[in-house]
């Protein structure tokens, strides 16, 4: 399982699980709704995705997202969060 923690990770992440899939550019994006362009963008951090067509690639790379809290407030009690 890949953190992702900025915009750059998670276009190396959809890069990566494009390629291992065999896909282009264009199939992901044909497959997932959106444009080749977006695709480019997205992979290279050119431009943010919306949360809409992060999970339109990640369905097609058979991919999910999972939200967590980050390591340093595990410990503290929801009223301590700031």
């Amino acid at each position: 399982m890949a953190i992702v923690h900025s915009t750059a990770v998670l276009g190396r992440s959809i890069r990566d699980a494009r390629r291992s899939l065999g896909l282009t550019q264009s199939e992901l994006g044909v497959r997932a709704g959106v444009t080749q362009a977006t695709v480019s963008n997205i992979e290279r951090d050119v431009s943010p995705p919306s949360l809409d067509t992060v999970l339109r690639l990640l369905t097609v790379l058979r991919l999910e997202l999972a939200v967590q809290p980050k390591p340093d407030q595990l410990l503290k009690a929801p009223w301590e969060h700031g």
